[in-house]
């Protein structure tokens, strides 16, 4: 996979474009140009698609929605948000599923203590941060359940992955995930709390990030063991 085909420097361009956009204007102007970045992934499926699930592109058009929800009005329409983003995460984990093996699993690669200290980490702010968004969101709690839930089934996959090892450019996922574990932390608190350009600018062109190399794990991956790629629908 290039990655200086007319797609990818479209996407590296939109990154620093959403970036700028947060840092010197907003949600009003955000609302517009976010979407148009994750167009720019739809072009990279399209020069890659016999690699990647035809799922991807309503993968792409579900988070273009709830980002449009999420920049028109967080708050009004978080109902919503609680429905998109965790169908989001588990469209997103489905494409996953042919790459995850338990054969011949070794304990000690999964409960490692670097990964058990990541995970006690991300439970700690993770519950920081429903403990903060409470007062807010207390009549839709069902719908943040659903979104953690959703959330650490796809964190799952992506660092059972990566811990297996039995694929190329897992450190991708490790990116990917990485990635999203800052935007749902710090997203809420932009959101409702603290609304900062430096966070906004941060969030949004992380958002993206997330995505691209997570679609760069499915367009690049191969079989270390030398298997074939396990292939999509």
């Amino acid at each position: 996979m290039s990655l200086i085909s007319p797609a990818h420097i479209f996407c590296y361009i939109m990154i620093v474009i959403v970036f700028f956009c947060g840092l010197f204007f907003g949600n009003q102007e955000l609302v517009f140009i976010k979407p148009i970045s994750s167009l720019a992934l739809i072009w990279i499926y399209f020069e890659n698609r016999e690699k990647v699930s035809v799922l991807y592109p309503l993968i792409i058009a579900i988070i273009i929605v709830n980002d449009v929800f999420v920049l028109s009005d967080f708050d009004r329409f978080f109902n919503y948000i609680g429905i998109l983003l965790p169908l989001y995460y588990v469209l997103s984990s489905y494409l996953l599923r042919p790459f995850i093996s338990f054969k011949h699993i070794r304990y000690k690669e999964i409960f490692s203590p670097s990964l058990l200290i990541g995970i006690l980490l991300i439970i700690y702010l993770t519950f920081s941060v429903l403990n903060l968004l409470m007062p807010n969101l207390e009549d839709s709690m069902g719908y943040v359940v659903l979104i953690m839930v959703s959330l650490f089934y796809y964190l799952g996959c992506c660092f059972v992955i990566y811990l297996r090892n039995l694929y190329t450019h897992a450190y991708y996922l490790l990116i990917a995930a990485s990635s999203s574990v800052l935007v749902n932390a710090m997203l809420p608190i932009q959101e409702l709390y603290y609304n900062n350009s430096g966070f906004e600018a941060v969030i949004y062109s992380a958002d993206i990030i997330a995505m691209f190399f997570y679609l760069k794990f499915l367009i690049s991956a191969k079989s270390i063991e030398g298997t074939n790629h396990p292939g999509f629908l």
